[in-house]
């Protein structure tokens, strides 16, 4: 018992100071190199305590009692949730229009959903004429496609990062139990990260990126894993590897980690999801041409990092990641280091703990969700150009992970049937 709980303070010690370190500590700029490895570390004892931990006993599904004292606190807490954040993002609108001058991101974005939006699927991805005297738009369907919502409204297309940004917080309030005694520190670190979203200018997340669908997708993957449900994890994948590449190591550890449960159901579930997905946000409605030239995407980093080291060279030096430790002349060893790393390592990752697991009494239904925050750990230690927004994801997959395995509470679908 005694080992239990000191390696659930372990953990939410681990979790604390990643949060920490992904927000206020980036104030202390002359300790950037520390804090980047601290963070990087930080993420990896995660991993590994989320491995010897058991699941939290779970209990039958009950009605939902929205008189019920504990839920009444939800509700405050996602009413006042709802306020700062609508808050925030109105400051941030009218202090920072969109210009691409300033970051061309979300003005790609609200191009290549105007273009889907009138009709002209097959030239979303052409040319843009009007930023930067003409680029291609690379973004990946599942990333921008939620921004054509307000864009069809003729509303900031920021507001689709509010929602999503909304929809998290709610996913955190409804999996924690408020009144457990854990629950403070973790309350603490989701305040301290979501206020640093919202308020901090160099976090650049609501005001200038597509990141927060990113972080949607990834954090309802989390929950899909937590509830081995084989359907909502094929959806979640789909979602996020057709947003971000960070992903694609983890699937050839899954599919060992299928192969050897002998859990064929769940992964054709899965892959089942995921052809459907790749059809219907990819092929069907741009076509192969348009699939190779994003898989080609990544070939196109160590120019993007190159020019990025002579522009602004700030983003290296007050960010996390390791990338400030290679410098400009090791760029391509940094970028097959992360490639080989990203899809090599998260396989031998889960081999060495299948095989552990009756050994070291590792938890082998954690393992799905544990490899992914180990390959999260190591795409963004090692990511070309490490934006600090990139590095949110794995944040809020640790909040999930943390908080199911601390203090979480099992979801509850059904309303109170009343006499």
């Amino acid at each position: 018992m005694n080992i239990l709980l000191t390696r659930r303070k372990i953990l939410l010690i681990a979790f604390l100071v990643e949060t920490i370190c992904v927000t206020y500590a980036l104030k202390l700029k002359f300790l950037t190199g520390f804090t980047s490895v601290t963070f990087s570390i930080a993420g990896l004892f995660i991993c590994w305590f989320a491995l010897v931990l058991p699941s939290p006993q779970q209990v039958p599904n009950q009605p939902l009692d929205l008189s019920k004292k504990t839920n009444q606190y939800r509700w405050w807490i996602l009413a006042m949730t709802l306020i700062c954040i609508i808050g925030s993002a109105l400051h941030w609108m009218e202090d920072a229009p969109l210009d691409f001058h300033d970051a061309d991101m979300l003005p790609i974005i609200k191009i290549m959903s105007e273009r889907f939006i009138h009709g002209a699927g097959s030239h979303v991805y052409d040319v843009i004429p009007e930023i930067w005297g003409g680029m291609h738009p690379i973004y990946l369907p599942a990333m921008w496609m939620p921004f054509s919502i307000p864009v069809f409204f003729d509303a900031d297309p920021r507001w689709t990062t509010v929602v999503a940004l909304f929809i998290l917080a709610s996913l955190f309030i409804w999996r924690i139990q408020p009144l457990h005694r854990k629950s403070g520190p973790i309350f603490f670190a989701a305040f301290l990260l979501i206020w640093w979203l919202l308020n901090a200018h160099n976090s650049g997340l609501l005001i200038y990126t597509e990141e927060g669908v990113v972080i949607l997708f990834y954090s309802f993957l989390a929950l899909a894993l937590l509830s081995k449900n084989g359907w909502l994890i094929g959806m979640a994948t789909s979602l996020c590897v057709l947003s971000r590449y960070s992903l694609v190591g983890w699937i050839p550890a899954m599919l060992v980690f299928y192969i050897y449960t002998k859990d064929l159901k769940n992964l054709l579930r899965i892959s089942l999801m995921g052809i459907l997905f790749f059809l219907v946000l990819v092929l069907i409605p741009f076509g192969w041409k348009t699939f190779l030239t994003l898989t080609s995407i990544p070939s196109e980093y160590i120019s993007f990092s190159e020019r990025v080291w002579k522009d602004a060279p700030v983003v290296f030096h007050e960010s996390l990641g390791f990338a400030k430790f290679f410098g400009p002349k090791n760029i391509a060893l940094q970028h097959h280091l992360l490639i080989y790393s990203a899809l090599i390592l998260p396989t031998i990752f889960m081999i060495i703990c299948l095989a552990l697991v009756k050994r070291s009494h590792l938890q082998k239904d954690h393992l799905p969700i544990a490899t992914l925050k180990f390959t999260l750990v190591i795409f963004y230690t090692l990511v070309d150009v490490p934006y600090l927004y990139l590095f949110y994801t794995g944040s809020f997959l640790s909040l999930f992970l943390v908080t199911n395995l601390l203090v979480g509470e099992r979801p509850i679908w059904t309303l109170k049937k009343t006499s």
